[in-house]
């Protein structure tokens, strides 16, 4: 069976469908397609399982410390963040001043993306890197030795925020509120 596995183009056909992961489920997939099984992971391996008690989320303040016992540069924010990344691959970023309801809204606005048929999410599919405004299905789909089970709409907002009109129609209002909140 392992010859016949041709990676590269399931790979491709999967991606031309412009659909991801939500549209396999809305399709009624019922298994999981062999280029999301990862073969070398051993799920008994010691190393990657860890105690809930031992795992602290890397949370990064932007106004200083806990008595403000420090100014923080961007120097320390770049620091912080290259360790959180390398030692961790994610963060929490506190005292950032965007307001609990902006970012409630987004999330909804990301949430209701996902949710709107496959045929509106394939218009804003797309691997095209100057985009400022993609969904596919994860970024490193063709140079990876596997896919993940995800989904991803980005937003670049830098340099140049993308105008209303090329962002989602479920989306554009939530984003524009938190550069005018």
């Amino acid at each position: 069976m392992e010859a016949t596995y041709d990676r590269a183009s399931e790979v491709k056909a999967f991606d031309e469908l412009k659909i991801g992961v939500k549209g396999l489920l809305d399709a009624g997939v019922t298994q999981i397609p062999r280029i999301f099984h990862h073969p070398h992971l051993n799920l008994t391996d010691s190393n990657l399982l860890l105690s809930s008690t031992t795992m602290v989320i890397p949370t990064i303040d932007l106004k200083g410390g806990v008595f403000d016992e420090y100014t923080v540069t961007r120097e320390s924010v770049i620091a912080m963040i290259r360790d959180a990344v390398e030692r961790f691959g994610f963060f929490q970023v506190i005292n950032h001043g965007i307001s609990n309801d902006v970012m409630e809204k987004m999330k909804d606005g990301i949430r209701g993306f996902h949710e709107q048929d496959s045929d509106v999410r394939k218009k804003f599919y797309t691997r095209d890197v100057t985009k400022t405004v993609k969904y596919n299905s994860n970024f490193d789909l063709y140079s990876s030795p596997s896919a993940n089970w995800r989904d991803t709409l980005s937003c670049f907002m830098a340099p140049d925020v993308p105008e209303t009109e090329d962002l989602p129609d479920i989306c554009g209002y939530e984003i524009q509120i938190s550069f005018i909140s």
